[in-house]
């Protein structure tokens, strides 16, 4: 069970930063325009990361290193195939998103790699729910979107923003009711 890249773009060193899959939304091609532009290319590259680590866990070798091997997002995808495949679907829809946003007939460079894993298989059991790594205070129980949602809102918004696309109207309805509780805890 071997996959081997030979180019240098490949060699992914593992960096100590956090790692997560936005589920902003059930529908895949919604989910990608509802991330910010400052997530467009980093989260292509994160969930890339996340798909070779869980399949060098599982004891395939792939062109990126492991990172995060105990994340909820990596413990996740590694699961059933149908979970591998949701977030192989979810990268191609994040690189869409990402190339229109910045006018580029060019992918990501990341995506070269998702083509060399997105073929592999193995156990496959049906999509699980997706798991929640963030903060317990925005944690939705049985509803990833809800909490997705929230957590952007409450850890994103101070940098947040969408250029090309209009805000989402969650995430505008979202920080109207956190500046009136914000205004109401002031009083």
């Amino acid at each position: 069970m071997s996959l081997h890249c030979k180019s240098t773009h490949c060699l992914n060193k593992s960096v100590n930063r956090r790692v997560n899959i936005f589920i902003l939304d059930e529908n895949i091609e919604q989910c990608a325009r509802y991330h910010c532009d400052q997530h467009g290319g980093k989260m292509v590259l994160e969930s890339t990361q996340i798909l070779c680590t869980a399949l060098n866990k599982i004891g395939f070798e792939t062109p990126y290193r492991s990172t995060h091997v105990k994340h909820p997002s990596v413990l996740w995808v590694e699961q059933p195939h149908d979970n591998f495949l949701w977030l192989v679907e979810s990268t191609s829809a994040l690189n869409r998103e990402f190339c229109w946003r910045h006018e580029r007939d060019k992918d990501h460079a990341s995506i070269k790699v998702l083509r060399e894993i997105e073929g592999i298989k193995f156990d496959s059991a049906g999509l699980t729910p997706f798991p929640q790594a963030m903060p317990d205070i925005y944690k939705v129980e049985d509803d990833a979107v809800s909490a997705y949602r929230a957590f952007y809102i409450g850890d994103k918004s101070r940098f947040a923003s969408w250029k090309k696309r209009e805000t989402p109207q969650w995430f505008l309805q979202g920080l109207k009711e956190l500046s009136k509780s914000a205004l109401a805890a002031a009083y």
